[in-house]
């Protein structure tokens, strides 16, 4: 853990559809965790004209760094972001 994560605020996404009783999971592949809103990505997937915004929400950084990066290769990381565990 780094000297600053002790300061961040991690909170849980909650699926409003189901009346905010169920926890968004993370967007990544096969991962069962809970998503957190520090971890969200926001893509427009329509035009300017026609917006359609999606949040993507993962558990960790590194869940969403290897999003991000997917369109390199499965599993690739930009740098800084090889060694970590999680």
């Amino acid at each position: 853990m780094s000297k600053w994560e002790h300061g961040i605020t991690h909170k849980r996404v909650i699926n409003l559809d189901h009346g905010g009783s169920k926890h968004v999971v993370c967007a990544w592949d096969d991962c069962e965790r809970d998503g957190f809103d520090l971890h969200m990505v926001q893509v427009n997937y329509g035009t300017a004209y026609e917006p359609h915004i999606v949040k993507h929400v993962f558990c960790s950084e590194r869940h969403k760094q290897y999003w991000i990066n997917s369109t390199r290769g499965y599993g690739m990381l930009p740098p800084g972001f090889r060694r970590s565990i999680i």
